[in-house]
């Protein structure tokens, strides 16, 4: 994200999150000892939408300059077309190139 030109303040902000959660799950009227899950984000994590949006679109920034550099070449359906390198929707990725 700092590549992205978010502030160092939020990306400390971001990574607080995703870092010092903590869950209990309630079992027959009574909660669990504290779970520290060991790595980021989890399903179902109400932050994870957007962080997947920030992440592709930097994502796609980059395949877009690795294709102006040469260094990828996209796939076309005709001479005409313009090249396709990647698709991205709500919660997957499609790289096209070789």
């Amino acid at each position: 994200m700092q590549k992205l030109g978010f502030h160092d303040k939020w990306n400390r902000l971001i990574m607080k999150c995703v870092s010092t959660v903590s869950y209990k799950i309630r079992v027959n009227n009574e909660y669990t000892k504290t779970i520290s899950p060991g790595r980021g984000l989890r399903q179902g994590d109400p932050l994870s939408p957007y962080l997947f949006v920030i992440y592709a679109e930097a994502l796609s920034m980059a395949l877009h300059a690795a294709e102006a550099a040469r260094r990828i070449m996209g796939v076309k359906i005709c001479k005409q077309a313009p090249s396709l390198t990647h698709l991205f929707f709500a919660d997957d990725s499609l790289l096209y190139c070789y």
